[in-house]
């Protein structure tokens, strides 16, 4: 169980949140939900100023993430993709930093559901690591209201 926290507290901040070195133009479209481009060009322009301002400046980050922030992450000592849901705290956040590919062993996908809703998932290859992290246009603008990680 410690190896596993240790792979969570380390290893999972350092390569998930690296930035995108371009991607797709591909655009699926299903009732209310898109499947942007991972080249970021279909976001809100609101969104794109908040996405990278929240990877630049730790102030911001932590300005606009509703903690308690609700979540998920992988059961203790299980081999599949149970999750059990988490509340991560103020005071044990690790920052987030921008999206990196890794040479495609990372990919990185947005689904607009309206003008108030984005959510991004982010997962390795054999989906051995997968990410998910929702941001919704609250009173202060746009926030990190939800994250999950295995």
């Amino acid at each position: 169980m410690r190896k596993k926290i240790f792979f969570l507290l380390i290893f999972v901040p350092v390569v998930a949140f690296m930035s995108c070195k371009g991607g797709s133009n591909q655009k699926i479209q299903d009732e209310n939900k898109i499947e942007a481009d991972t080249s970021l060009s279909q976001l809100p322009r609101d969104f794109m100023e908040f996405y990278n301002r929240f990877h630049r400046d730790s102030v911001f980050q932590m300005d606009h993430i509703s903690f308690p922030l609700e979540g998920a992450i992988s059961a203790p000592e299980t081999k599949n993709d149970s999750m059990i849901p988490y509340r991560w705290r103020k005071d044990k956040w690790q920052l987030h930093h921008e999206f990196d590919s890794y040479n495609n062993i990372f990919t990185r996908k947005f689904y607009i559901f309206n003008d108030d809703l984005i959510i991004e998932k982010i997962t390795g290859v054999n989906d051995l690591f997968k990410m998910e992290r929702r941001f919704g246009k609250l009173h202060d603008g746009w926030n990190l209201i939800y994250y999950s990680v295995n």
